[in-house]
């Protein structure tokens, strides 16, 4: 067999060296050139957007490209000091408004299932982990789920740049619980349809996301909370015990807080941010 042998520079150039190069490495030259391609359309997709007219949108009426970096980890849950990750951090009483550390955010029992939280999201079952992991565990899952949420959102024609609030408040609720904070897109667009706005829609679709499968309301750690804790005790008075209405107003006690505690983080820092 006589092998191709060259020895002029000309020859790296010719068509059947070319050739043999693509075939032997074409694919992987063509998935290092798309990745690079992706990376800078993801980079300058918001500028781009911002800058021309065209492909701008004012009034957030227009559907959001597919190729455009989330907003809800652009502008929402970026970090541990975006406006999002503060407002679940103070509602869960671990951040101050401003997003420094509270007393219990080293560590606390959770009220709910008496496990050791720890973070600024209350990361549970924390006791071998230290608070930094706990931090970091807290934000991966933040951005997460608040993406899904606002690809839920969007879905249901609920475009993310008017809806910011609701991404935070289904967020929140998911932090708080596994089960409801998936509900919380198709609840919120209910409530809407009902013809709720603002805080009454964000509280009615948070107790209704806790509807189990048998359309239950189901959040057994909210319960006792409210069997145990005086306060709880005292604004349900007169409601029978473990009934719809009593369930409906238990949970609706717990959510209210958590909805003022994040309408006030973000009407300061999404203020500030402008």
């Amino acid at each position: 067999m006589r092998l191709f042998v060259c020895d002029r520079p000309s020859c790296f150039f010719s068509p059947l060296i070319l050739d043999r190069v693509v075939m032997k490495y074409g694919y992987l030259l063509f998935r290092i050139i798309e990745v690079i391609f992706y990376t800078l359309i993801c980079a300058i997709a918001p500028e781009v957007a911002d800058l021309l007219p065209g492909l701008s949108n004012q009034d957030g009426s227009a559907p959001q490209n597919a190729i455009d970096f989330p907003l809800s980890i652009r502008e929402l849950f970026g970090s541990k000091k975006a406006p999002g990750a503060i407002a679940v951090g103070v509602a869960e009483g671990n951040l101050t408004p401003r997003g420094s550390p509270t007393s219990i955010y080293l560590g606390h029992t959770d009220p709910g299932n008496f496990a050791t939280n720890r973070g600024f999201c209350s990361w549970n079952k924390a006791e071998a982990i230290s608070v930094e992991e706990a931090d970091s565990l807290c934000l991966q899952a933040l951005q997460s789920q608040s993406v899904a949420i606002e690809n839920q959102l969007l879905a249901l024609g609920l475009h993310p740049k008017i809806n910011k609030r609701a991404i935070v408040m289904g967020t929140d609720l998911w932090n708080q619980s596994n089960s409801a904070g998936p509900q919380f897109p198709f609840k919120f667009s209910l409530a809407l349809e009902k013809g709720l706005t603002g805080r009454q829609a964000y509280i009615w679709a948070r107790v209704e996301s806790f509807r189990n499968a048998q359309q239950q309301l189901d959040a057994s750690g909210l319960f006792g909370i409210c069997q145990r804790e005086p306060y709880y005790r005292q604004q349900l008075d007169g409601l029978e015990l473990d009934s719809e209405e009593w369930r409906w107003n238990c949970i609706r006690l717990d959510q209210l807080r958590r909805v003022i505690t994040i309408e006030n983080v973000l009407k300061l820092h999404l203020t500030q941010r402008k």
